[in-house]
């Protein structure tokens, strides 16, 4: 008897980049996904029906690399019961559902193809990676069977050397709003791994790394967000059903944050869409995960989210402000992009 047939399957890890309208940091990403040591994962590129040439620079680069692609449109999607046997699977969405609803897609396929003990990988297409990044997390998976999600330790892309957030935030329902762990620390004095799991509300959507098996228990990430928040409504949701959060520390992902929605720390700079949705979906994560909070949450958007636009002259962001609170106000009108009311 051949006692190779009974040796357990080593699991594979599913690597999910969402693109849309934004190649150059997408081929950036895979490019460095590519670079890492480990090469037991296949890339799925879910792209968000872009409306620039971004599907053909992608095709392109991968070409050029000798990587192998198969291209599935989202109706093809549920025709998929095997893996398909390429380094990458491009994912070719019908509209843009956003953060969730692209990233989901990519996460269907996971379901009908992968196994029990395998892994995703949802990174954002602003990251690039360490080489032992991935190694890291499957280490840190492989010693704790009690945990779902992990996150890693994300770096500010540009500097290098200074946390953005240590695997995740710290969510305050009261506030809707959240915090991240470590911030601006240098990586040598960044929290112990005890300290970040113990305040960690979520893991941060740069980079989730999430057992095949826990996506199967939690189910998909819930499209009504379209962007921001989708990965708190996750985490939160799994940690009610009992699944533990874990950080890699080992595990270095360097983030440009904010670069396909024009975000940035400072409202003023935001884009009239990263704003929105940042604002919009405070009250919707609240009515459906902390409707208690209602009251505070409401107060806390107009004691400061909205006089803080009103007094330093952002009118037309103030009176957006005040039409979410009324739930009158509709998504800045952006190309190729749904919208949702705040229900």
């Amino acid at each position: 008897m051949n006692n190779l047939t009974s040796l357990p399957q080593i699991p594979q890890v599913f690597v999910i980049v969402l693109n849309w309208n934004n190649a150059p940091d997408s081929i950036e990403c895979l490019e460095s996904i590519f670079k890492l040591n480990n090469d037991n994962f296949q890339v799925l590129v879910c792209d968000n029906d872009s409306t620039d040439n971004s599907v053909e620079l992608i095709l392109g680069w991968l070409a050029e690399h000798k990587l192998t692609v198969d291209e599935v449109s989202e109706t093809d999607l549920t025709l998929v019961k095997s893996k398909l046997n390429t380094d990458v699977v491009l994912i070719k969405n019908k509209q843009n559902y956003g953060y969730a609803g692209g990233n989901n897609r990519g996460l269907s396929y996971t379901l009908s193809v992968g196994g029990k003990e395998d892994f995703v990988w949802i990174v954002n297409n602003d990251t690039t990676f360490h080489p032992e990044a991935l190694n890291a997390l499957i280490n840190d998976a492989a010693q704790r069977s009690d945990v779902g999600l992990f996150g890693s330790t994300i770096l500010d892309y540009h500097t290098r050397n200074t946390i953005q957030t240590q695997g995740g935030d710290r969510f305050y329902p009261w506030f809707g709003m959240s915090r991240h762990i470590g911030e601006g620390r240098l990586p040598k004095d960044g929290l112990s791994q005890e300290t970040v799991e113990s305040r960690m509300s979520y893991v941060v959507g740069a980079s989730i790394f999430i057992r095949l098996a826990t996506v199967r228990l939690l189910g998909l990430m819930a499209e009504e967000y379209f962007l921001y928040f989708e990965e708190v409504d996750w985490a939160i949701r799994a940690r009610r059903l009992g699944i533990n959060l874990g950080y890699a520390p080992k595990s270095l992902v360097y983030h440009k944050e904010g670069g396909t929605v024009g975000a940035s720390v400072s409202n003023r700079r935001k884009s009239p869409l990263a704003d929105f949705y940042g604002i919009r979906n405070r009250l919707l994560i609240t009515r459906r995960l902390f409707p208690w909070a209602l009251p505070t949450v409401y107060l806390a958007m107009f004691l400061v989210t909205f006089m803080k636009r009103l007094l330093t002259g952002q009118l037309d962001r103030a009176w957006m402000v005040l039409a979410i609170m009324l739930g009158v106000a509709k998504s800045p009108a952006q190309p190729n992009q749904a919208t949702f009311s705040l229900e």
